[in-house]
């Protein structure tokens, strides 16, 4: 893929067309991470980067908006878009109104292919690791995941929906994963997963809730009877279940070139 020059030392490449506007954001961030573009640095203006990139004014803002609510950039009025001097933090905030979807499309699956390179390991360790007290903890949020789970907004269906996986980390025997986990959860605030919740009508809600009812319910059944491969491949099928289901809320926009 041909490389392009814009400012000294930051070289852009043309974005996959795919996922346009993630491959944009891809790139600013590893120029950020590698100190091609270092804090306080000013970037290329709007309509540099549309040269630069090969693609449309929209594409080019989106990606700034993503970096914006990633924390990394920052918008200076009648200035331009500026690395932030101080960051924090590489996690995006997915609360924000102004996000767009399909922003908050490629985010949430973002955040679901790094839930998958922790959990899948997790659920294995918890097969070989789970405390027969903690199996039995376990079991009890289970219960409370599939009771609840007729009003996907019942804040007691939320609950055993994280306990559920906190606890599974839980049972790894290393406090780092419940961490990770934890921030995993608490990356997809309430009011997003509310309209999540409105699902589009080509999606049968009740086939829905058995399906998950049962991925969770295969999850279970493998780690409790000490089984690794199967917890492993019962967590991936959770993952790609759920990967399916956030294309279907979130639709892909048409990329414009």
């Amino acid at each position: 893929m041909p490389s392009l020059m814009a400012e000294p030392g930051i070289v852009l490449k043309q974005p996959r067309k795919i996922t346009l506007v993630a491959s944009i954001v891809e790139q600013l961030v590893e120029l950020i991470q590698s100190g091609a573009l270092k804090p306080g640095d000013k970037l290329p203006s709007e309509r540099r980067l549309i040269q630069m990139l090969g693609v449309g004014r929209s594409s080019v803002r989106e990606a700034l908006q993503g970096l914006v609510m990633m924390g990394l950039v920052e918008v200076r009025p009648g200035q331009g878009s500026y690395v932030k001097s101080n960051l924090h933090s590489f996690v995006p905030d997915l609360s924000k109104p102004d996000l767009s979807d399909n922003l908050l499309r490629e985010m949430r699956l973002q955040l679901i292919e790094a839930r998958r390179a922790i959990e899948v390991a997790i659920s294995g360790q918890a097969a070989t690791r789970a405390r027969p007290q903690q199996l039995e903890q376990w079991r009890a949020a289970f219960d409370d995941y599939a009771r609840y789970i007729d009003d996907f907004s019942d804040p007691r269906y939320l609950a055993a929906h994280g306990d559920f996986h906190l606890s599974l980390a839980d049972m790894s025997q290393n406090p780092f994963n419940v961490m990770l986990v934890n921030a995993a959860i608490q990356a997809v605030p309430q009011t997003l997963r509310e309209r999540e919740f409105r699902f589009p009508k080509s999606i049968d809600l009740r086939q829905l809730r058995e399906s998950q009812v049962k991925l969770h319910r295969d999850i279970l059944d493998a780690v409790t009877s000490g089984l690794r491969e199967a917890a492993e491949a019962a967590m991936q099928a959770h993952m790609d279940f759920e990967r399916d289901l956030v294309i279907k809320v979130y639709p892909a926009a048409a990329d414009e070139g």
